[in-house]
């Protein structure tokens, strides 16, 4: 039996994954001048100050081309600071300026609302402690399923 394209989960997923990225950035950029990439890396950056751009790499997903790109223009917007590691010259640091924490709160308030009043409006508590449950348990099992990376 041949299989429709839309009852694919991974489609599904995609599809979700584009439309919620598509709403979220209307909002981020009409706000903040930024897209969900630029907060991504803004955010990790927030969560471990002092992080290097390979360990923020490994943590974003995004290329490495792509990431340099991001970080230079965060710091160019005055968001993000970089200084030399004093654990390696070699090896750079990244931190968020007073600017960039502002920011960083403003979005998580614009996505936070984007996602209780538009994502999961319909949704009741226990549906997403639920969905959130089978999210983790669904990422548990591709990982163990998956050679190391």
């Amino acid at each position: 039996m041949t299989k429709k394209l839309e009852t694919y989960f991974t489609y599904k997923l995609d599809l979700i994954k584009s439309e919620a990225v598509r709403q979220v950035n209307e909002l981020y950029r009409k706000d903040l001048g930024l897209v969900v990439r630029d907060l991504r890396v803004l955010r990790q950056i927030g969560d471990a100050p002092g992080i290097s751009v390979s360990a923020l790499q490994a943590a974003t997903f995004i290329e490495k081309t792509v990431l340099s790109k991001v970080v230079a223009r965060l710091i160019e917007l005055g968001l993000v600071e970089r200084a030399i590691s004093p654990r390696d010259a070699r090896a750079f640091e990244l931190t968020l300026t007073a600017k960039g924490r502002k920011v960083r709160e403003r979005a998580d308030r614009i996505g936070a609302a984007h996602e209780q009043e538009v994502m999961f409006g319909d949704f009741s508590q226990e549906e997403l402690d639920m969905l959130d449950g089978l999210l983790d348990k669904l990422m548990q099992s591709l990982r163990r399923s998956s050679p190391a990376r």
